[in-house]
């Protein structure tokens, strides 16, 4: 009786832990960036342009905030690679590359596909409101798939075949 307690309370705690380390990689990242030295700077920023490519963390950046997060990042690799390192830095250096690493960041986290964005809404038919949660990357196909849906609509609507046409 005993062992199969215990065996009961490893399997639980394996399943737990398991399934931990599968939500880790859907949480949404904090601080993207945290620049140290030019070396480690650089290999993040590349994982973040990567990220900010189709298919990744980041692919919904808008255009607009896709720039301003190109120039951060190209601002701060330029900081690094002056002085090699954070503590090399003078106050003012360490603090405009302080402030551009958490514009860069808040730009990053607002864009993360895994972001969980609610709202309380009523749904049809109901007065009594319901808090509905979906991540930015559901929205954005969402939004994505319902415009492409119109334009096919528009486009397939209104060709006229045959004796189905108006006026004719």
């Amino acid at each position: 009786m005993k062992q199969s307690v215990c065996r009961f309370v490893l399997f639980v705690s394996l399943c737990a832990s398991a399934l931990g380390a599968i939500a880790a990689d859907n949480k949404v990242i904090e601080k993207p960036v945290v620049a140290d030295t030019a070396e480690k700077f650089d290999a993040q920023a590349a994982e973040i342009r990567k990220e900010m490519s189709s298919g990744g963390r980041y692919e919904y950046i808008r255009p607009d905030e896709r720039a301003k997060a190109e120039t951060d990042l190209n601002s701060m690799a330029a900081m690094l690679q002056k002085s090699g390192s954070v503590a090399a830095m003078s106050k003012d250096e360490r603090v405009q590359l302080f402030n551009t690493q958490e514009h860069v960041n808040g730009i990053l986290t607002h864009s993360d596909s895994y972001r969980l964005v609610c709202e309380r809404v009523a749904p049809t038919g109901s007065s009594i409101p319901v808090t509905k949660c979906r991540t930015v990357a559901d929205i954005e196909r969402n939004r994505l798939d319902t415009k492409k849906a119109m334009q096919d609509a528009m486009t397939i609507g209104s060709k006229c075949a045959g004796s189905n046409c108006r006026g004719n």
